[in-house]
């Protein structure tokens, strides 16, 4: 019963704080869900998305790299001359390119980032001067990079980004599917330099941010006020070439915080969160059935190729079959 509540949750929170272009498409499917076993199926293909993406987000983080030219510089702007030459493609160019926006620290907590520090001797003494944190810094996609990176090496990977280019085209964001194709997931505007622990709870949905109406601001928001008590409550993000650095994109930020909350009021995150951890504690499954929600879970990528539900639009989430 927990369960299928959750379900119908999704539904309701969806419809409210998803931040539609156009809303039809999902409205469309509610109206045609005329059986309450119907909503059910349809909620259960949502909660199904967000059982992949927080399988998405548990995978191992890109180690932290070294600048690839090993080089010192004496100065910041030789710095960033240098990382502006290559254009961002893959999770290591976008990693120096938004250190270089992000002044080369933890956008959030403005810690400073360990390995910019000990290639620059400017950076070295502004630390220095500052008495500054330094620590090791992630590159955080806003959209998660699972979303296009190597699917096509990768069928579940495959399987998982078309979720969620049929949860975002349900609510007007088809467009998006061309930003950020391929390389483009590294773009700029989806990527945020975190500190470790951050990055983990913004991946987790746990944290997210929501626009304050002043330019470039945003409220760090999230599910447990212990959590984000230990960070700024406002976080003013900034950019020393906009052309060439730009900004993340409220957009993504925006659908970030919608996923975030759904998951959190609905119920589904730290159900699933359950699963995954039972899931990963398990040795073998129980003998009297017990276990099936875990191989349920377990399964979720592996299961037949999706089938689109018709609409009026020709396009739908996954049904599966």
């Amino acid at each position: 019963m927990e369960k299928e509540m959750i379900h119908c949750r999704i539904l309701g929170y969806l419809f409210h704080h998803f931040p539609a272009r156009d809303i039809k498409p999902f409205v469309r499917e509610i109206v045609a869900s005329s059986q309450p076993q119907d909503l059910l199926t349809l909620g259960e293909l949502y909660y199904g998305f967000f059982v992949q993406l927080f399988k998405a987000n548990k995978g191992p983080t890109p180690m932290p790299s070294v600048h690839s030219s090993r080089r010192s510089f004496d100065n910041l702007a030789d710095m960033v001359g240098s990382i502006l030459q290559e254009a961002p493609k893959d999770h290591r160019t976008a990693k120096k390119h938004a250190l270089a926006r992000d002044g080369f620290r933890c956008a959030v907590t403005k810690a400073y980032d360990f390995r910019s520090f000990r290639a620059n001797k400017e950076l070295e003494r502004k630390v220095k001067h500052e008495r500054a944190r330094v620590l090791v810094t992630h590159c955080a996609h806003i959209l998660p990079e699972s979303t296009n990176a190597n699917v096509a090496r990768s069928p579940n990977k495959a399987k998982h980004a078309a979720s969620v280019w049929a949860v975002l085209d349900r609510f007007g964001y088809s467009s998006l599917r061309e930003d950020l194709d391929g390389p483009n997931i590294h773009r700029l505007e989806n990527v945020i330099t975190m500190d470790p622990t951050l990055h983990f709870f913004f991946d987790m949905l746990e944290i997210w941010f929501t626009e304050t109406g002043r330019p470039n601001e945003y409220k760090l928001e999230g599910n447990h006020d212990y959590v984000i008590s230990q960070y700024p409550t406002y976080v003013t993000f900034s950019t020393p070439d906009p052309q060439r650095l730009p900004l993340p994109s409220p957009t993504y930020l925006a659908i970030h915080a919608a996923f975030a909350k759904v998951a959190h009021l609905s119920g589904a995150g730290e159900y699933i969160d359950k699963i995954l951890r039972r899931l990963e504690d398990a040795l073998v499954l129980a003998e009297d059935g017990g276990s099936a929600e875990l191989l349920h879970t377990a399964c979720w990528d592996h299961r037949a190729p999706p089938v689109a539900m018709s609409n009026q639009s020709g396009q739908g989430l996954p049904r599966q079959r």
